[in-house]
Order: structure tokens, then sequence, then C-alpha cells
């Protein structure tokens, strides 16, 4: 199941902003986004919400006012021009405090934290863009055997199927459950299930496919390796 989520900002601008980034992350499902926040608590008492997106400085009741009203039920993560309220924010127990503007690669570590702390939300599927206007393609993460990047897009191996879809290599790896998948080189991760061996400086996948190892990430693919062999 998508995370689902709600943005509460007085600011369209600063929606729009969460809106896109929510849109660009497969694991995550905008239910509804709020300028008035009186509204938004409400909806939110009615709803089944996993997780807020909330600005602090707002009228009516602000967001240090919401988390009081959410503690314990809905998790929170500030997203706030200001960084004078951290501490009092973290008093209140949120997931994290994002302080605008807000990079992509920032919301991402934010929304990880918020996995961390919630094991049970960790999605096993994701959707992808298809070439085709309108067309999305579900992605279970037990298939994948491989993503390739190159540039803007990428190539996932999954069972016996090959997807290409416009995103960024970076941006995907931070949707993956870390303990099974392992990068080997800049542009490619592997799922460490599917590894079948080491030949030569490469890894051996289960659909036949030789993976080289790059430089870079030899040592982490030999301590991964290491682990698990038997002498």
């Amino acid at each position: 199941m998508a995370i689902k989520v709600v943005v509460i900002d007085d600011e369209s601008a600063a929606i729009d902003v969460m809106k896109y980034y929510i849109n660009m992350t497969p694991s995550l499902e905008l239910l509804a986004a709020f300028s008035d926040s009186g509204e938004a608590v409400r909806y939110c008492m009615q709803q089944e919400v996993d997780l807020i997106f909330c600005d602090i400085e707002m009228p009516l009741l602000n967001g240090l006012e919401i988390a009081g009203y959410q503690k314990g039920k809905t998790p929170i993560i500030f997203v706030t021009a200001y960084a004078h309220y951290a501490v009092e924010a973290f008093n209140l127990n949120v997931v994290d405090y994002l302080v605008k503007p807000v990079r992509y690669e920032r919301f991402l570590q934010a929304v990880n934290k918020y996995r961390e702390q919630n094991p049970g939300a960790e999605d096993d599927h994701f959707f992808v863009k298809t070439g085709v206007k309108g067309c999305l393609e579900k992605i279970n993460i037990a298939d994948i055997i491989q993503i390739e990047g190159a540039k803007n897009y990428v190539t996932i191996w999954h069972g016996p199927t090959k997807t290409m879809t416009l995103l960024n290599l970076k941006d995907l790896e931070a949707q993956l459950p870390g303990r099974d998948f392992c990068r080997v080189q800049k542009s490619s991760i592997v799922a460490v299930k599917h590894i079948v061996g080491l030949k030569g400086g490469s890894i051996a996948l289960s659909n036949g496919q030789l993976v080289p190892i790059g430089p870079t990430y030899k040592e982490e693919v030999v301590r991964l390796i290491n682990s698990r062999l038997i002498n």
C-alpha cells in the first residue's frame, strides 16, 4: 500500500512544490492539499492519513498546534521557511523538519526517516510511467533483478520483463529497501538475492547478465559477499 499523505500550507506555491515531489515519489499517494489549516484538521480526523507535510506559520491553526492535535495519531513532517521552531517541533516528536526551499533529495531523506520509524509502511511495489501517454506499469520490488541508469532514464529488469522509464537512478534508489539492493557501479543497482556469483571483476546475476563492478563500489560489494561466504 502507498503511504497516504496530506499537505497543509497557506502558500499555493509551496503546495505546488510538495505536490510535484509527492507525484515524483512512487511510494507516496497524495490524498489532499489544504491552504485552510482548520479544514485540514477536520479532514485528517475523518480520514485514514499516514503522514502530513505541514507548514508552521499559518492563520487560524499554526503547524505546532496541528502537531499537538495529531500527536500519537498521524506523523508530521514540518516544511517551513523558519528554522527557529526546530526545538519546539522536535519536542512534539515530529518525524523531520524541512526548511524551505526544500530540495527533492532532502524531501526523500525525510520520507525515508518516516519509513524507518514505521516499518509497516514500506511498500512491496511501485508504479512507473511507460512510453504510452496515461499508462503506468506496476513493478514488484521482489521481482527486480537489476536497474541500470542512463542520464534521466532507467531500465528495470524484473522477472522476464524489461521496463524503461524516465526517472533518475538516484531517486529510484531512495525508494528501494537498502538491505535488499546493492550499488555495484555508478549506473547499476542489483538485487542481492539475484547475485549468483562473481566472475572476474563482475557480478553474475540469475538472469545470466554480468555486471562489471565499479572501482568506487568494489569494497562495498566485497564486504557484502564476504558477509555470506562460507570458508
